[in-house]
């Protein structure tokens, strides 16, 4: 059952409450009084009901037949319970979420490694107050390039 699975996360309300801006906290703490409430109230209802004790009812009630007509009526009930038709898709949809989080880790600690191995590069480097455009344009030919273009559009018009 779907409501007693739910019951089974256990919130950390210090992580989510940092991430939460501070003018949303207020939003947060109904959030958060609403969801213990109905927690409350989940638990308090027990998974299976109570039986009836019939021969406790038959000894006491002294009309006869009443007992065992509740009972038969009792028994004859049956309450429809919905088909659970969702629990497959949520869990095969659940695997395939987490499966793509782990391609995007994946894929992010590589980008991470290539941004590391950029910053290093550009660590290694004279500073850029301290270097001239000449020493600039040779570390990058592609802008000297277009330097070298632009230059020649502007001398000749």
């Amino acid at each position: 059952m779907a409501a007693r699975r739910i019951g089974q996360y256990i919130p950390d309300w210090v992580k989510i409450s940092a991430r939460v801006p501070t003018e949303a906290r207020g939003d947060m703490g109904r959030f958060r009084a609403a969801y213990e409430s109905l927690k409350t109230s989940l638990e308090s209802v027990p998974a299976k009901p109570e039986t009836i004790d019939w021969e406790f009812y038959g000894k006491n009630v002294s009309k006869p037949g009443l007992v065992s007509s509740f009972q038969k009526a009792y028994e004859a009930v049956t309450v429809p319970y919905p088909k659970d038709t969702k629990s497959d898709l949520i869990a095969k949809r659940e695997k395939e979420m987490e499966t793509m989080c782990e391609q995007l880790k994946k894929e992010s600690f590589s980008r991470i490694k290539e941004y590391e191995a950029e910053l290093a590069l550009v660590k290694s480097q004279k500073p850029f107050e301290a270097m001239t455009v000449e020493e600039y344009l040779q570390d990058h030919p592609d802008l000297r390039k277009q330097a070298a273009e632009e230059m020649k559009q502007h001398i000749w018009k």
